[in-house]
């Protein structure tokens, strides 16, 4: 850090709210000043989870003159945007600036005898039938990338995939909404996905674990912090059956190896596809193997998705994937960091010991 003594930290919100009224012309928004939102601006609170989750924020406004639930009163629908502004930070006289993305709020509630409104935003598409509406269609010869771009026209969404070419053959959305479709889809094949600024986000999770760190959490830096580590719900190997031949011979692919063996419950129709469902679940229930939360002061560097490095705390140090990070921003106090981590351990991958057994 080079932030001379002398020279406070500082740290402000810059909330925009879109509200749209009455009007003649039809679709008129009216923004509400960012001035006016941090005049009444309590606490705020944004989290940011790396994979099946989207964003949200929730905002606490003072209320004691009853505004908020009279002339400003919020409606769900509702648009926002917010930023969170640093000065002097990591350096004195820097400003840096941290956008949190766009919301639609969609809870709203009061408190007293404090008189405080309580508003929260997620980051999801315009009408919320992404999360809402159930859809019923069969995907023949699927491509992962194919299927996501599709559902995000729907929504006037940008589509940011990063990662290899998944097929998906045929599947099946049976009253899923889009929302829990895509997430099944992703999950199925070891990729993460959230919704983030206007658009849906896809990556490969072992790619974005072989990343380098982008922060180093020394021991001093934990205002608090946990640990656990287990074995129960652990596996070293998965089995998947899967159909093959013009007979549909039912064959039962293994990956991996070892005696903690997750046996998985669902059929695929190739060796390919069972092996990268195969890897995918193991890895998913491995990530609770070694897992660590830590209340940090603020760094803006450290993002869901990223790795970080933590120092000075003997077998528990090491690289650790962030699996949601949650802003904190009271009035009148610090701006701090709840971060919810996975260690970094060997995936199993596709390239794995595979045996293939009749029956």
């Amino acid at each position: 850090m080079d932030v001379k003594k002398d020279t406070p930290r500082q740290v402000a919100v810059k909330v925009i709210y879109s509200k749209k009224v009455k009007s003649r012309k039809a679709g008129v928004t009216k923004k509400r000043p960012a001035a006016v939102m941090a005049e009444y601006n309590e606490g705020f609170t944004y989290t940011d989870p790396a994979s099946g989750e989207s964003d949200t924020i929730s905002i606490t406004l003072t209320n004691t003159d009853m505004r908020w639930a009279k002339k400003w009163i919020p409606k769900k629908g509702d648009k926002l945007t917010a930023k969170i502004i640093e000065k002097s930070w990591d350096k004195a006289g820097q400003e840096k600036i941290f956008f949190c993305g766009k919301f639609c709020l969609d809870d709203i509630s009061y408190s007293g005898p404090e008189l405080t409104c309580t508003i929260s935003g997620v980051s999801v598409p315009d009408g919320n039938a992404f999360r809402s509406t159930q859809r019923n269609r069969t995907w023949k010869k699927a491509v992962l990338k194919e299927v996501a771009s599709e559902i995000a026209k729907r929504y006037h969404l940008k589509l940011d995939y990063t990662g290899s070419t998944v097929a998906l053959g045929t599947v099946e959305q049976n009253n899923e909404t889009d929302s829990s479709f895509l997430k099944r889809c992703c999950e199925d094949y070891g990729m993460g996905i959230k919704i983030f600024c206007g658009k849906i986000v896809i990556y490969d999770k072992a790619e974005f674990e072989a990343k380098k760190p982008a922060a180093i959490i020394k021991k001093a830096g934990l205002q608090s912090w946990s640990y656990n580590t287990t074995l129960t719900g652990t596996y070293t190997g998965a089995s998947i059956k899967y159909t093959s031949g013009k007979d549909d011979k039912e064959i039962k692919c293994v990956v991996g190896g070892g005696k903690r063996i997750l046996n998985i419950n669902e059929k695929a129709e190739s060796l390919k596809e069972a092996q990268l469902k195969a890897c995918a679940k193991v890895n998913a229930e491995n990530e609770k193997a070694c897992t660590m939360t830590a209340t940090i002061m603020a760094d803006i560097r450290i993002a869901a998705g990223c790795t970080v490095k933590i120092a000075g705390l003997g077998h528990i140090s090491g690289k650790y994937f962030v699996d949601q990070v949650t802003h904190n921003l009271e009035a009148d106090s610090g701006y701090t960091m709840d971060l919810e981590m996975h260690r970094c351990q060997r995936r199993i991958s596709q390239v794995s010991t595979v045996k293939t057994l009749k029956g």
